[in-house]
């Protein structure tokens, strides 16, 4: 089930999404353009183990190992990684950067990459694994997005085999389908020796920046907004 829009017109240009999504493209275009992407990823990536035990590489990775959940939040690890996240970012982030204001936004995304980073750190402190996404920030917008508009209708597209079928679908039937999968699969994990799946996914990072985010959102939505609808503002 792949999101591709709301349809809701806003009376702000989210200009923090729109940044936050040349921000990412950025870093990746400088990813994939050093000399060697694994170093460069290993410099600023999360890597649990590094964290708990203090261990500082050399410049230019952040001289506080607990840094790199910050510069982490602007790595991927494929093409398709971030183009899906980016994706979910411009179809659920504006609305709730009307919600919430600019700066407040903002601080809100940080905040739910935080506590995603965190969430994997605390679930596998010995792991090696390079942590690296803005999966933890985006999952907390959807968080904020699923409390705050549940019966939001959102194009989707789902593939019947090598078809599309394009629905409109309630925020929270296509939200809620994506935290029970990474609530299933992240749980499912926790009897391995690591918290990340066998396909590279760090699951405890969607769940606490989604659990952030719907814990979170009531402090940073402003209380003047309307309700967002396909023409203007009921």
């Amino acid at each position: 089930m792949i999101p591709i829009g709301d349809n809701r017109r806003l009376p702000i240009v989210p200009f923090v999404v729109y940044l936050l999504i040349a921000l990412n493209v950025f870093v990746f275009i400088q990813e994939i353009q050093a000399p060697d992407i694994d170093h460069f990823i290993d410099l600023f990536a999360t890597i649990p183990y590094d964290i708990t035990h203090n261990v500082v590489l050399p410049a230019p990775s952040p001289p506080l190992p607990a840094l790199t959940i910050l510069s982490a939040m602007f790595l991927h690890a494929s093409f398709l990684h971030i183009a899906f996240n980016m994706l979910f970012l411009f179809v659920f982030g504006p609305v709730i950067e009307y919600a919430c204001g600019h700066l407040r936004f903002a601080l809100l995304y940080v905040l739910c990459g935080v506590a995603g980073g965190v969430a994997q750190v605390v679930i596998g402190p010995g792991s090696h694994v390079p942590e690296l996404g803005a999966s933890g920030a985006i999952a907390g917008i959807l968080g904020a997005y699923i409390v705050s508009y549940p019966a939001a209708r959102i194009n989707t597209i789902v593939p019947i085999g090598c078809f599309p079928l394009f629905l409109r679908l309630p925020a929270v039937i296509v939200i809620g389908i994506w935290a029970a999968i990474q609530f299933t699969n992240g749980f499912g994990t926790l009897s391995a020796r690591l918290a990340t799946a066998t396909d590279g996914t760090a699951y405890f990072a969607h769940i606490g920046g989604f659990s952030f985010g719907v814990l979170a959102i009531g402090l940073f939505r402003r209380r003047d907004t309307g309700t967002p609808g396909p023409r203007g503002y009921t």
